[in-house]
């Protein structure tokens, strides 16, 4: 009897134990606005702010934009890796952009379509967290 009664009790403490662990697995979320920077060669460097709104179950969209151009983004992320497509709003462009991504920052490769068309790349790219 005693042993059916430890042993209740040891898996009581493991549920209770495992139910309020802050390690069990938490997303990294994120939303917020980031500093985007395109290297399209070794004189000329595209940069733009990119706000990500919302990043839910692996879904992510938001807004990349600067004084030139502006448009929508969305993708989506699976452990440390990302690939999104920015959309213009003026229509035509697109940038596919994948990489890998942590709590602070993103680097990965870019290729730009115009039209559905290759114009460039694979250019390397990085985003910094601003918040």
């Amino acid at each position: 009897m005693k042993r059916v009664t430890f042993m209740l009790l040891i898996a009581i403490a493991v549920v209770i134990l495992l139910s309020a662990c802050p390690s069990v697995a938490k997303t990294r979320s994120l939303v917020g606005t980031w500093n985007l920077s395109v290297i399209k060669s070794e004189s000329e460097t595209f940069t733009a702010f990119m706000q990500i709104t919302t990043h839910e179950k692996g879904n992510l969209s938001g807004y990349l934009g600067n004084d030139e151009n502006y448009g929508t983004i969305s993708g989506t992320t699976s452990k440390d890796n990302i690939s999104f497509l920015y959309s213009s709003y003026e229509g035509g462009e697109t940038i596919q952009f994948t990489g890998k991504f942590d709590s602070v920052g993103m680097t990965g490769t870019a290729t730009v379509c115009i039209n559905s068309s290759y114009k460039s790349g694979p250019h390397d790219w990085t985003a910094q967290r601003t918040e």
